[in-house]
């Protein structure tokens, strides 16, 4: 198990959670908030994957 992709699970939660919150408030750019929080959940996916799951993109 490679700890080093816990940074990359750390960003995708703090995106994913903040771009829920922004666009909860619906006031401004929604799209930037949509963003936001697809990026997070990619993000957060591929750290899970990567820590978790050795060699899954080593084909």
């Amino acid at each position: 198990m490679n700890y080093s992709y816990l940074i990359l699970v750390a960003i995708g939660l703090f995106l994913s959670i903040f771009g829920f919150i922004r666009n909860g408030k619906s006031q401004g750019n929604t799209l930037g908030s949509a963003l936001m929080f697809l990026l997070g959940i990619i993000s957060l996916t591929f750290g899970i994957l990567l820590t978790n799951v050795p060699g899954f993109f080593a084909g």
